[in-house]
């Protein structure tokens, strides 16, 4: 179940590049989501190893609910919301 509660009160970063620059400037992530459709997989690996190695809360949803979620007009292949 994706904490939807957790990207209404935070500051969210969509994409995969910008979630991966916030996670390498070790910001004060709160939640991950990823998508589980994106092909070829190999794009979003890098980020479930950095996720995994830091111990960040993450969920898998499709590019369309990320987007939704994340307020993008567009689906995202991934997003991430900062703690306040």
């Amino acid at each position: 179940m994706i904490p939807k509660e957790k990207f209404e009160r935070g500051i969210v970063w969509a994409g995969i590049n910008q979630t991966m620059r916030m996670i390498d400037r070790k910001e004060n992530i709160d939640v991950v989501l990823i998508a589980n459709d994106v092909e070829p997989r190999e794009i979003i690996m890098p980020l479930e190893n950095a996720v995994k190695e830091n111990n960040i809360e993450h969920y898998f949803a499709t590019k369309s609910e990320i987007g939704k979620i994340a307020g993008c007009p567009r689906p995202a292949s991934a997003a991430c919301v900062l703690k306040k």
